[in-house]
């Protein structure tokens, strides 16, 4: 068989496992079965349509926006949610990116235009499930219902030459690498190293506080309360460890890891929770976007105040609304 034939396989192989997917999850959103929309699902999952782009972390969140979506089904009358694949292919052995157009029908007719999505989907122990959904509408806000259907722009976009995913079978010990060149920065005293992995401006956030990164003397304050911490009396170890990674896109990567700060082999203060989302620019992953379970309500502040609760990308855009947390 030659190459040309073996695409041919794989595209209509990926075109398959994607409109599994789609027939599931159109069954899901009718009838309102989160349960069933879930197993279709790696959380986190990126959500986008022109006017939001935001990850959905928590079942509680997935919950709000089945029902949402539902209710404006019903309410439209729609009683046939088709979705059908129109192109899909293998990003990598075991991811797959696609596109479907949804119809939402009442019997034959139309209840809002059919529009193009893009999805992504990857291989979890033998199950396909979305990490990434991106719609052709603009939804008006976050849960997203049909009843504020505005058609808008296209999803398509060009193939990125640089596309991450195709390169990186596991995110996770990239991820870390990346922790571990942010940590061995803060250890030397590299203000200059620890800046070379930060895209200005980025965003930093806590249980009640968020902050925006604009120069590198925003950032200064932070860097030195941390080289305080691990080189006078309140730590002698520092370390961030990775936990999970997940791609969002071809160069976004969405990350959590726990901070740990030792003193004579025991914990100097509860570890703190992170979530980092990273860029790929030119040849390297750099810092878009961090969130800290710490409960400080200024900055620059004198230590951190650690916390049980990690806020959701979501509950930050809702607190920024004007803030560039889109990723």
């Amino acid at each position: 068989m030659g190459e040309g034939s073996g695409n041919q396989v794989q595209h209509a192989e990926a075109m398959l496992l994607m409109q599994d997917v789609l027939d599931i999850q159109s069954r899901a959103l009718l009838d309102g079965d989160v349960s069933a929309m879930r197993a279709t699902l790696s959380m986190p999952y990126r959500r986008v349509t022109f006017d939001i782009d935001l990850i959905v972390e928590k079942d509680t969140d997935l919950h709000i926006e089945v029902d949402a979506f539902a209710n404006s089904l019903r309410n439209l009358g729609v009683n046939q949610l088709i979705r059908l694949s129109t192109d899909a292919e293998f990003i990598n052995d075991h991811m797959i990116e696609g596109y479907y157009v949804t119809h939402a029908l009442r019997n034959a007719t139309q209840m809002v235009p059919s529009y193009l999505n893009r999805i992504v989907l990857q291989n979890f122990d033998g199950v396909w499930r979305a990490v990434e959904v991106a719609s052709e509408f603009e939804s008006r806000g976050w849960p997203i219902n049909l009843m504020h259907f505005a058609a808008e722009g296209s999803v398509r976009k060009p193939k990125e030459l640089n596309d991450q995913r195709r390169n990186v079978k596991n995110p996770l010990p990239v991820y870390q690498q990346f922790l571990d060149r942010l940590t061995d920065a803060t250890r030397d005293q590299d203000f200059d190293a620890y800046m070379a992995l930060c895209d200005l401006p980025y965003t930093c956030h806590g249980n009640a506080l968020d902050t925006l990164m604009v120069t590198p003397e925003d950032v200064r304050p932070f860097f030195d309360l941390t080289v305080d911490m691990i080189s006078g009396d309140k730590a002698d170890t520092f370390e961030r460890m990775a936990e999970t990674a997940q791609f969002l896109g071809p160069n976004i990567m969405c990350g959590y890891h726990n901070s740990v700060f030792s003193k004579d082999g025991q914990e100097a203060i509860p570890a703190i929770k992170s979530r980092m989302i990273l860029k790929h620019i030119g040849m390297g992953w750099k810092l878009k976007h961090v969130t800290n379970s710490i409960a400080n309500e200024t900055y620059p502040y004198g230590a951190p105040k650690p916390t049980d609760a990690l806020p959701t990308h979501r509950e930050i855009q809702e607190r920024t609304k004007s803030w560039p947390t889109s990723l």
